[in-house]
């Protein structure tokens, strides 16, 4: 009897570490769609190098880098879905956490467990913000390409439209940046949680 009462005294803690450890697992798949959107962006960019190096005299080849480039905005474009949705999937785990911590008994273990949960739930928001600017910078992005299609389009129009872009992306990059602190605030949190849970 006093086997299983020691059990169930255990579970919270241990319905604490594995829906943390399930979270890590999302946010390691997040990582990996990181990558590959990284690497759609350098592809992206070396098509608008060549834009810029090509000028409007060469129409043809301008409007067809355009159209490639449209296509690369709608792959980020799942990409950052596929991102989102896995940390959709870690914040699930958040609420685990949250409802195994309420039966946690020991007050320190509750505490520690806590801190970390509000950061996890600030860093989440931090990401919804930079998933909500991103897009809004891509759709920016694809205006400005099919810009490029039109062969009697001023370089004034272009100007506003780019200068629209990188303001997207400075609130973008502050954002991010904000996502950053948080994460480093995280992984810090979480390591000093496992070495006192463990």
């Amino acid at each position: 009897m006093v086997f299983v009462q020691g059990c169930k005294v255990l579970a919270p803690e241990k319905e604490v570490m594995d829906a943390l450890e399930k979270m890590a697992k999302y946010e390691d798949k997040m990582n990996e769609e990181h990558e590959q959107l990284v690497r759609l962006e350098q592809e992206q960019t070396k098509l608008y190098n060549e834009i810029m190096d090509l000028g409007m005299k060469r129409f043809s080849e301008v409007s067809k880098l355009s159209r490639k480039a449209q296509v690369l905005i709608e792959k980020r474009n799942k990409q950052i879905e596929e991102e989102y949705k896995n940390i959709e999937k870690a914040e699930e785990q958040l609420t685990i956490v949250k409802e195994s911590l309420s039966h946690v008994q020991d007050e320190t273990m509750k505490k520690q467990a806590s801190s970390l949960i509000k950061i996890i739930g600030k860093r989440y928001d931090a990401y919804k913000s930079v998933y909500d600017h991103y897009h809004k910078a891509l759709a920016l992005e694809k205006e400005f390409y099919r810009l490029l299609e039109d062969e009697h389009i001023t370089l004034e129009k272009l100007q506003h439209q780019t200068d629209q872009i990188n303001r997207a992306y400075k609130e973008l990059l502050s954002d991010n940046d904000q996502f950053n602190d948080y994460t480093e605030q995280y992984n810090q949190e979480k390591k000093r949680l496992y070495r006192e849970w463990k």
